[in-house]
């Protein structure tokens, strides 16, 4: 006889493995259509979790899909670091800059203008639920620009985005959340104060984590963990992301400045050997793909069609606003004032449809609707309508948006 303690972790062992084939599975099918694997993850969850099949169960609440989540996307925020270089960084910083702050905040607030009339919500709460979609979703657009051969400036704009919206939307989400907790006023003037703490204190412990693990295995004297170049990665990306949060930074803005920095080592003068390096590389993207097939998975799994049918249909309409309204202003507002980038009609256009929200806004409402907030049924349903739409959406076209926009390279 077993223990209770033996059985439910046979049953999670259970659910893991009906994850991690039927994912595989999924994985090969979306190879074969050409597909973004994510869309198809997505709606293998819905198949499988409790409102259909009933084959895989965990709630959004649970310490382990809340552990999932937050390793997965502090893991794909570092990926998306390391492919980034700073060459692209130092020729679009302003419009990166402009995209990550300022465009985070009128998506924020045109979001909660819409959900505000719409539900009859108060602004606070509202802005709550702007702030949580406000970031890009490494997860699925990291994985499109590595099959895909994207233009590099469009496509490493958009990844670095996607970081920096990230750690900024989750600062902000973060700190709406706090004061609707402790029932106080929103403070701007405070807002500001939290924000510059939260991402500035995120950028220092990236850098030094990042700078740490580059030396560590570098081809230097002192080299010492160039054989365990794996296990290192995953102590960065750990270690950033806790000790950032340990002292009240952003964990999510750590991981990326992190990855940023030992995937650019050579301009630190640390040079790691390609042996290393490719052990680097290999080993993240098969983590990376592991991690995709659960975070999507669940996500579809957690889809409750009860609260989707009571609120789909206007929160539909606050994702419409979202997509074709917030996303078109947030690109124009960020993209047009820098010159310098030299920006086309054709890649503002595909700015304008690449727009995929997932694991970030998945963990923020996750904590949100763990919290008893009143309204958090009703972020959480929003939410799920917003990450189905885009993922299934926008994902699984936007190869075909960049080919119709000539922005594929000939590889």
């Amino acid at each position: 006889m077993h223990s209770e303690a033996v059985l439910l972790a046979q049953q999670h062992l259970t659910s893991l493995f009906i994850l991690l084939f039927l994912g595989t599975m999924g994985g090969k099918m979306a190879e074969k259509l050409r597909l973004p694997d994510v869309a198809i993850y997505i709606i293998l969850g819905m198949i499988l979790g409790s409102s259909v099949l009933g084959l895989v169960s965990l709630e959004a609440e649970s310490i382990v899909n809340q552990m999932i989540l937050l390793f997965g996307a502090s893991f794909i925020l570092f990926h998306g670091g390391m492919v980034t270089g700073l060459d692209v960084i130092k020729q679009v910083w302003r419009t990166i800059t402009l995209l990550s702050t300022l465009g985070v905040v009128i998506t924020a607030f045109i979001v909660a203008l819409a959900a505000s009339y719409i539900f009859n919500i108060p602004f606070s709460v509202a802005l709550l639920l702007g702030a949580i979609l406000a970031s890009t979703d490494p997860a699925a657009l990291v994985p499109i620009f590595q099959k895909f051969p994207i233009r590099r400036k469009v496509a490493q704009t958009v990844i670095t985005e996607s970081a920096f919206t990230d750690a900024t939307g989750a600062i902000m989400a973060t700190v709406v959340f706090g004061l609707l907790m402790a029932d106080s006023y929103i403070s701007w003037p405070l807002i500001g104060m939290q924000f510059l703490q939260l991402s500035l204190g995120g950028i220092v412990v990236g850098a030094v984590t990042g700078w740490v693990a580059a030396f560590l295995i570098s081809e230097n004297d002192r080299g010492l963990l160039r054989e365990f170049t794996p296990m290192v990665i995953v102590l960065t990306v750990l270690g950033a992301y806790l000790v950032a949060e340990r002292i009240h930074a952003s964990g999510f803005m750590a991981v990326f400045v992190a990855g940023l920095v030992v995937g650019n080592a050579k301009s630190l003068r640390l040079t790691i050997l390609p042996k290393q390096e490719h052990e680097a590389h290999v080993f993240i993207d098969a983590v990376g793909l592991k991690l995709r097939m659960l975070i999507f998975i669940l996500l579809g799994s957690q889809v409750d069609f009860d609260v989707l049918q009571e609120y789909g249909l206007q929160g539909l309409l606050v994702v419409l606003v979202f997509m074709f309204i917030a996303r078109p202003l947030t690109v124009i507002a960020s993209l047009i004032p820098d010159k310098k980038a030299k920006w086309t009609r054709s890649e503002i256009l595909f700015f304008f449809w690449t727009r995929e929200t997932g694991v970030i806004a998945a963990a923020l409402v996750g904590i949100v609707a763990s919290s008893g907030l009143p309204e958090g049924k009703l972020l959480s349903a929003i939410v799920f309508v917003a990450i189905l739409i885009t993922l299934i959406l926008q994902a699984s076209t936007t190869p075909g948006v960049a080919k119709k926009l000539n922005l594929l390279d000939r590889r």
